[in-house]
């Protein structure tokens, strides 16, 4: 153990006890205001504490931890193939075919860049709330696919590091929805201005309306007559699709953001058990839309389990049950059992 590091440690706790890498101590004052110091202090000396407790006493685990450098040529290459194509998926919306010219690929602007600008922001959030919080991750990394409908499978951040507490773990978990969230507001009601009133058709393709979306379309549009219907303009589709992508992320299970807000709010155990309970409502919900099938097996893939944070001790402060909350509702504004349905 590095004496630098011991000394800091005695500034806010009297050690207990030495065994390798792990210290048996207790803290002099608020522990929360001395772990933060402590981390602070580690943050440029390749260092990360994890922290238990048990009764009065704290134990420290410290590790040597290097976070890898980030790449920045794959993410720009990601961003440069996933916006062609959404470009061609953005033409094909509109009737051109891009390969019989690629002057169509113009026609596309408006659905790809309004989509890049929901899911670069949503994981945009995720990064610079990581930053600040220690935790270390990659740039936001776009998935291109070979989809005529949306050109794309979303986008991610891989964390590099430990996720340091339950307040970055929240932080984290919210950041995104919430931005990805208030910027599909404005490209929505922009898309449903230029969206057109068209009567039902038999094989017709209906998106399911979230109560956010609803609420936007009878603000823009008025009463929708019966058996009509809003034949979307693209970038009102991209704004649609950002209001879908935030519902699933944050379903409450596994490592998804609302997996992580949940964690960090109630713990471990809790996070287990509504885990399993929503893959296993999962299941019934694939008879109105099989896609929800598909999402519980990569949620099974990926597991339904969370890591634990280096510090779950520590006092939650009001906002971030006031964000989780937040969270929460945005969810239950979002969500749609049926995303699409065909008219028969």
């Amino acid at each position: 153990m590095e004496e630098e590091i011991l000394r800091e440690i005695e500034k806010f706790a009297s050690i207990i006890e030495i065994d390798g890498n792990r210290i048996k101590l207790i803290f002099h004052d608020k522990p929360d205001t001395s772990i933060n110091e402590l981390k602070k202090f580690l943050k440029n000396r390749d260092v990360i504490i994890k922290v238990t407790r048990d009764a009065d006493y704290y134990y420290l685990e410290i590790f040597k931890f290097k976070v890898p450098p980030n790449n920045y040529a794959l993410p720009l290459l990601l961003f440069i193939l996933t916006l062609f194509t959404t470009l061609i998926a953005g033409a094909l919306q509109q009737g051109y075919l891009p390969w019989k010219n690629w002057g169509y690929l113009l026609k596309g602007l408006p659905f790809s860049l309004s989509l890049l600008l929901i899911l670069g922001l949503h994981e945009l959030g995720h990064y610079i709330v990581s930053k600040k919080s220690g935790v270390a991750s990659t740039l936001p990394h776009f998935i291109p696919a070979p989809n005529p409908l949306l050109g794309t499978l979303g986008a991610f951040i891989r964390i590099k590091s430990p996720i340091t507490d339950r307040k970055a773990l929240i932080g984290i978990g919210v950041a995104g929805p919430i931005l990805g969230f208030i910027i599909s507001i404005p490209v929505t009601i922009i898309g449903l201005y230029m969206s057109k009133i068209t009567e039902y058709k038999e094989g017709l393709i209906t998106l399911g309306n979230p109560l956010i979306f609803s609420f936007l379309s009878r603000l823009t549009l008025g009463k929708i007559p019966e058996h009509n219907a809003v034949l979307l303009h693209p970038v009102a589709f991209a704004g649609w699709i950002g209001f879908f992508v935030t519902s699933l992320n944050l379903l409450p299970v596994g490592q998804l953001d609302g997996g992580h807000i949940l964690f960090g709010v109630f713990g471990k155990r809790t996070h287990n058990l509504i885990s399993r309970i929503v893959t296993l409502v999962l299941i019934p919900l694939g008879f109105f839309w099989t896609g929800w099938w598909m999402w519980g097996i990569l949620l099974l893939i990926l597991g339904t389990r969370h890591p634990d944070p280096l510090y779950s001790e520590e006092r939650l402060p009001s906002l971030y049950y006031i964000l989780s909350i937040t969270a929460l509702v945005i969810f239950i504004l979002c969500f749609t059992p049926v995303p699409i349905k065909v008219v028969p």
